[in-house]
């Protein structure tokens, strides 16, 4: 069930700031280009008239005011609805946003067009090209933007909040950035974290397989490495890598930690990859 608890995890909801109203005019754009460019689904200027490539930056403009309106201004308006934002909850509200989008486009491009294919097949057709289009672009574009912030780039998930729970006790929240890693204790689990300089120790009464299930996820930097531990991938290097032993420590505080034999290929690869 662990991949089915990706869909309760803290994500990210995108915050109203210039940079990221900047990125997704940039996308507008690039589609809008890409279209008098390119001409996909044979969508080309066969009548020599100016007045098309106006339209396609015209739709393109639609097409950005559109997700900024409910992108950017309705989870303004109903900032109470979008607390304890999840990843199910991001995959539902996108694929909303995906269908609004295009309805906006389909009554754009039908009233530019005299309304001559005002038909439930021409907006899912617009749908179906508005995906093409924008996912094409968007990758162009979202590559692009993770190279030029590719010093800054993390984890998803990791600067979230969770709420760890576990029979007879009180619960826990956590944010992952700060964690170092955890260490079972019988039935405790020691939680080892760094928050604003300060290192403590939190000892929480639950199976370390319990919380496991609660942040373990495709989108989160916390892995097992041994039966007994769980780590921040982020804050660890390899320290002794042998055929009868490996282990790794903290890059800050030096925390020696063991990994079995069964994680070594995915703890070593992971350490690879990051600096």
């Amino acid at each position: 069930m662990k991949w089915f608890n990706i869909f309760y995890s803290p994500f990210p909801r995108p915050k109203h700031t210039f940079k990221n109203v900047f990125w997704l005019l940039l996308i507008a754009l690039s589609a809008t280009l890409f279209i008098i460019i390119f001409k996909p689904f044979d969508i080309e200027n066969k009548t020599g008239s100016a007045y098309f490539n106006l339209a396609v930056f015209g739709l393109g403009l639609v097409f950005f005011l559109s997700i900024y309106f409910i992108e950017f201004l309705i989870p303004e308006l109903f900032s109470s609805l979008y607390k304890n934002w999840s990843f199910g909850k991001a995959v539902i509200w996108y694929a909303w946003l995906i269908l609004f989008v295009g309805a906006v486009m389909f009554i754009s491009k039908s009233y530019l067009s005299g309304f001559r294919d005002f038909t439930w097949t021409e907006y899912f057709y617009v749908l179906g090209r508005l995906l093409g289009i924008g996912i094409t672009v968007s990758f162009f574009v979202i590559g692009l933007f993770n190279y030029v912030n590719r010093k800054k780039y993390t984890l998803l998930s990791s600067n979230e909040n969770y709420l760890i729970t576990a029979a007879n006790t009180k619960s826990l929240r956590l944010n992952l950035n700060d964690v170092m890693y955890m260490v079972s204790d019988d039935n405790y689990v020691d939680i080892h974290i760094e928050r604003n300089g300060i290192r403590k120790k939190l000892v929480f009464r639950s199976s370390l397989k319990n919380i496991e299930d609660q942040i373990v996820n495709p989108i989160t930097p916390i892995y097992r490495c041994h039966r007994r531990h769980l780590i921040n991938i982020t804050g660890f290097q390899l320290k002794k890598n042998t055929s009868r032993i490996t282990t790794i420590e903290h890059k800050k505080y030096k925390d020696e930690i063991p990994v079995s034999k069964q994680y070594v290929s995915q703890i070593t690869g992971l350490l690879q990859i990051r600096p």
